[in-house]
């Protein structure tokens, strides 16, 4: 069972908290990911992004390898999906997700599709980016209705095509 204990308003990309090289990065590159993501987890960044806004104290970057160390850290603590790269900071739907609707986001530039990561399965939460398609439409409508985001066992039936017959709703 998931408990939803705070709703995060993110500023548009601008939270000067992430680029304050006063906290750990491993701290700063998870509020980045949270910053950046949007639904189904992907937080894209484009080439070099993540250098520029990641700092050590003299506003230089630091080397590729510590910023595969800390990606590899927020992997392990399960906060970032294994595919996470420099360009999509990947939040698994099992830690985090989004139930604003969609406004005609472009798919994930890194991965081709904005398919959610479920970190429970340890596996990409829809096959085919069609069924994620369905997902983004039921989910659409949920915030239309402003009804509660729906549950990761709702999504995981969506999955299995078990929600509403064999598909989700379309709006």
């Amino acid at each position: 069972m998931s408990y939803r204990f705070a709703k995060v308003y993110r500023p548009e990309h601008s939270n000067p908290v992430i680029g304050s090289a006063r906290l750990h990065l491993e701290t700063r590159m998870w509020l980045l990911a949270l910053d950046r993501m949007q639904r189904g987890g992907h937080a894209p960044l484009r080439s070099g992004e993540l250098e520029l806004i990641l700092t050590n104290e003299k506003g230089e970057p630091y080397s590729d390898g510590r910023y595969r160390q800390v990606r590899g850290n927020l992997v392990k603590a399960g906060l970032l999906a294994p595919s996470a790269s420099a360009r999509c900071l990947l939040v698994p739907s099992s830690v985090a997700s989004m139930d604003a609707p969609t406004k005609g986001r472009e798919e994930c530039a890194t991965h081709g599709h904005n398919v959610p990561w479920d970190g429970r399965h340890g596996e990409w939460m829809f096959s085919t980016p069609e069924r994620a398609r369905e997902w983004e439409l039921e989910c659409d409508n949920v915030a239309r209705g402003g009804e509660p985001f729906p549950s990761s066992s709702w999504a995981r039936r969506v999955r299995e095509g078990t929600v509403n017959g064999s598909t989700a709703s379309a709006a």
